[in-house]
């Protein structure tokens, strides 16, 4: 069967040369043969009549189904389609994913720290797996970027989560190959680099958080006014110091402006002059290398940045001032459920499921999977924002403040409790 906009196509086409030819035929003189002009008149007028029904077919299929002609021209929700143009592992750990476009169109423009939501078909999953991934490179120019690079570390199952270990990390290091397509949401997220301050940046990860960070500091260094940057950086050993040739180059091309420290927590023999200090990154190193007030920038383990910021707020440094994001979920803070008990209603699911103070840290996301049901997902976290569920009736309550944007009339059920005694959700 032919999708609607097509039918009404053809149906008004038919129906308006029918009438048009009717209706001239009523018109026409009984008796008597017509000139030629008048004939070709006549012939024209139904050739503009079966157009004029044509396009009153689509008009009205467009206010019954307004959905179906932006149906084949703009990919659901934004996704689009991009090859793997390179795939080459940093450390033992994290795999380089270089993505192009297919059409030769240009990419969206995104902020430096901004991620990627990618959509997987895994075999064995009965819905898309989707997972978020920092924008690891920045554009060389000026100009709209030619490329998306991901940088993913094979991870173990989240925390909290009944996924297999590393689902979505161990399918692309093992089965997406160069010249393999995947299926991306545009770039999002908050935590991104300022460009209109200029005092110093401090750019601090460990592990895999080095990611946002290289961004960020390609970003920083392409900046007019130059500002002094520190990038300091922790991991285990020369094995797992990703991207290391690539921070060198930089840093000698800016060594005015640029001071790169990076920390082995457990060198091993022949790493002699690959790395600055032995140990981990901790708030007196930070207060030993920056000295100054600086705007920081912190991405890493749960631990890592626990840590960090609450040196850095001891030693009387803003808030406003200390940005970061956590690629797992926040230290749950020691707080009260926000309610005793309460029925959260899943409308169009038609589901009724009871939240206990005794469950206090199942999130709505848990609570939802709990019962059957599949929600779209990516970090949770309170990230990326894939989890924005419009709420009906009630409200939720964070137990950390969300880094998406939330639409208004929504709650982010992936970090979301219930705020009220009875709740009702869209799903």
């Amino acid at each position: 069967m032919l999708p609607a906009a097509p039918q009404a196509l053809i149906a008004g086409l038919a129906a308006g040369t029918v009438f048009s030819f009717s209706a001239l035929t009523a018109l026409a003189p009984a008796t008597g043969s017509r000139p030629a002009a008048e004939a070709s008149t006549q012939l024209a007028l139904t050739g503009l009549g079966g157009l004029l029904g044509g396009v009153a077919g689509l008009v009205a299929v467009r206010r019954r189904h307004p959905g179906d002609a932006a149906e084949a021209s703009a990919p659901a929700r934004g996704r689009r389609e991009l090859v793997v143009s390179r795939k080459h592992p940093e450390t033992p750990e994290i795999t380089s994913f270089e993505l192009r476009p297919l059409d030769g169109q240009p990419l969206p423009a995104f902020q430096p720290g901004q991620f990627l939501t990618v959509e997987l078909m895994i075999p064995g999953q009965a819905k898309p797996v989707l997972r978020t991934y920092s924008l690891s490179d920045w554009p060389a120019g000026p100009g709209l970027p030619d490329h998306y690079r991901l940088s993913i570390k094979r991870e173990a199952a989240p925390a909290g989560s009944d996924l297999p270990a590393g689902l979505a990390s161990s399918f692309l290091h093992d089965h997406v190959q160069q010249g393999a397509r995947l299926r991306v949401l545009p770039p999002a997220g908050t935590f991104v680099l300022d460009t209109t301050v200029h005092t110093p940046i401090a750019l601090i990860s460990n592990g895999v958080g080095i990611t946002p960070m290289l961004a960020m500091l390609k970003a920083a260094l392409a900046q007019p006014r130059p500002q002094p940057i520190w990038f300091i950086h922790g991991c285990r050993d020369s094995r797992f110091h990703a991207f290391r040739e690539e921070v060198q180059a930089l840093a000698q091309q800016h060594a005015d402006r640029l001071h790169v420290h990076v920390a082995y927590s457990r060198p091993q023999p022949g790493d002699d002059g690959l790395f600055q200090s032995r140990g981990r990154v901790d708030g007196a190193l930070i207060q030993r290398l920056v000295g100054a007030s600086a705007q920081y920038y912190l991405c890493g383990s749960a631990g890592f940045m626990d840590d960090l910021i609450q040196h850095l707020r001891h030693s009387g440094v803003e808030d406003g001032a200390i940005r970061f994001e956590r690629f797992s979920r926040p230290t749950p803070s020691a707080r009260e459920a926000p309610v005793p008990a309460c029925q959260v209603r899943f409308a169009r699911s038609n589901r009724l499921a009871t939240w206990g103070a005794a469950q206090a840290e199942q999130s709505l996301l848990e609570l939802a999977e709990a019962e059957g049901l599949r929600p779209p997902f990516a970090c949770r976290a309170g990230v990326c924002g894939t989890c924005a569920t419009r709420v009906l009736n009630g409200s939720v309550s964070y137990a950390a403040k969300p880094a998406a944007v939330v639409p208004k009339g929504s709650a982010l059920i992936c970090i979301g409790q219930p705020g009220s005694d009875q709740l009702s959700l869209d799903l």
